[in-house]
């Protein structure tokens, strides 16, 4: 991961849960950590100020944020807090942090939830079509440099695809073609993480449904930290809205050279 700063941005309150574990991904990650305030009281920045003395990496606390400042310093991580909404009113209302991820398309982002305090569980979504060996390659890099457990997971749309199929195939024959589509779709996944991360085999969980609604959902009752999905994956706005973890979104763009 080759940039050299992390940005942390709050407005209007300081979550010191969240700013706790900013702090260690940027002594894991050996990064500057600079946090960005927005009508933050006095009292939260001298607060802050003090709880960052502990931390054991460079900061610095900068007032004032647009999007521009992401755009000219181009951090290696932008981390904000997504905030606790219930799925009723979420329906109707965007939050503030949902705004600025669809606004960010060039820097890997973090949604922290508001009581995320603690990482130690990654979860790690390929999708088959627009997973890139850029994204295999810095989402893996980023589990192993923070030392914290991690699997590799794929989901095939099982029933949509039967549907389909069901239009211009006999039932039975719909499902045999369905069944090996599984099969190629977990050999293809399989081969773009070994290819990507040069390893002789992976591990790879394998679950069927919905992607966007399935891997939230298992990030969820399998009790992972965050959930780490690409850039261009199709429907991103849906993972994001369907995660009730911590959710991160990593560019797909290839290495260059």
């Amino acid at each position: 991961m080759p940039v050299n700063q992390i940005i942390f941005y709050q407005k209007e309150e300081i979550n010191f849960n969240n700013l706790n574990l900013v702090c260690q991904l940027a002594e894991k990650l050996q990064k500057k950590l600079t946090v960005f305030v927005e009508a933050v009281p006095e009292e939260d920045i001298q607060k802050t100020e003090e709880k960052l003395k502990n931390c054991n990496a460079e900061t610095e606390i900068k007032v004032g944020f647009e999007l521009d400042v992401v755009e000219r310093e181009k951090p290696d991580l932008l981390v904000i807090t997504q905030e606790k909404i219930s799925p009723l009113e979420h329906v109707f209302k965007i939050t503030s942090s949902e705004r600025i991820a669809k606004k960010i398309d060039e820097v890997n982002l973090i949604m922290l939830q508001e009581d995320a305090n603690q990482l130690k569980k990654v979860l790690i979504n390929i999708d088959r079509e627009t997973a890139t060996t850029f994204f295999i390659q810095t989402a893996y890099t980023f589990a192993k440099k923070l030392e914290v457990e991690f699997d590799f997971i794929t989901c095939f749309h099982e029933t949509f695809i039967e549907y389909r199929l069901r239009k211009t195939h006999p039932e039975e024959e719909a499902k045999q073609l369905v069944a090996e589509l599984f099969k190629e779709h977990i050999e293809d996944v399989e081969e773009k993480i070994k290819k990507a991360l040069n390893l002789p085999k992976v591990k790879l969980l394998v679950i069927k449904g919905d992607p966007k609604k399935e891997i939230p959902y298992f990030a969820r009752v399998k009790n992972y930290d965050l959930l780490i999905i690409n850039h261009n994956i199709e429907e991103r706005v849906s993972y994001i809205e369907n995660s009730e973890k911590s959710i991160a979104i990593f560019q797909d763009k290839e290495e260059e050279g």
